[in-house]
């Protein structure tokens, strides 16, 4: 059957039938496979699975015990990994991802909020996890991580990267809630916020109406707000109009 090509071998002892796929999927689950029970996706293979980081060609999974790899798959030996089903496929939970890469020096920072940002792990069930895995590797970068302003988007990270270096301006308080809403960036000493906005993320009529209604209702508290796109932005005219509010 594979000299017919009816069978491509993958690793030792497993094969795809038929055409091999594009998917990693297919990869992935051949991994787990050829490395053994109890193995799950890991490191960065894990990150990619949960879209942080491109598909490499080599795919790295995590053992109870020492295992066989290959060319392709690269296994590593752990006690205790937390793991999940998701997909029909055995991966190391977010936390552990986040865990493993730090642990053979991978930057996490902006993926730990990413991951939040898009729910795939909460920053209190994360920050859990990093007390509880205390002095293990990579332990103390994950609560780096977690200590750093939480960022939703490049531009907020951006944005975040040029008001910290403004002389004299506060760091604003990034992404933290104010009633039943969730502000990008807020000043509470000086009731100020500003909300940081995309043409992709808030340039529709439905969008537009709802940060109207946004900003009204932070208003109505008493707060000051403050729309900044980032297509139009001009840093000179808003460093100048900070210090004015806030120096």
């Amino acid at each position: 059957m594979v000299r017919r090509r009816l069978l491509h071998r993958m690793h030792w002892g497993v094969y795809a039938l038929g055409a091999p796929s594009r998917a990693p999927e297919q990869r992935w689950a051949a991994a787990l496979l050829a490395a053994g029970k109890g193995t799950a996706l890991s490191h960065t293979s894990a990150g990619a699975f949960y879209g942080q980081i491109a598909v490499r060609e080599v795919i790295e999974v995590t053992a109870p015990t020492q295992r066989r790899g290959d060319q392709t798959l690269k296994v590593h030996a752990a006690k205790r990994f937390d793991v999940v089903t998701k997909r029909g496929l055995v991966v190391t939970t977010p936390a552990q991802t986040l865990l493993d890469l730090a642990s053979i020096g991978w930057p996490i920072d902006r993926m730990t909020h990413d991951l939040a940002a898009a729910s795939i792990a909460s920053l209190d069930a994360l920050r859990a996890f990093a007390r509880t895995r205390r002095g293990e590797p990579g332990a103390r970068a994950l609560a780096q991580a977690l200590s750093l302003p939480h960022t939703r988007s490049k531009w907020e990270r951006r944005f975040l990267r040029w008001v910290t270096g403004l002389e004299g301006i506060p760091i604003p308080e990034m992404n933290g809630p104010i009633g039943d809403l969730t502000v990008d960036c807020h000043w509470p000493e000086h009731n100020f916020v500003i909300e940081l906005d995309t043409d992709q993320t808030h340039g529709t009529a439905w969008k537009q109406r709802d940060d109207a209604e946004r900003d009204a209702c932070l208003q109505q508290h008493g707060i000051k707000v403050q729309r900044v796109r980032q297509e139009d932005w001009d840093p000179a005219s808003l460093a100048a109009d900070l210090r004015r509010r806030l120096g």
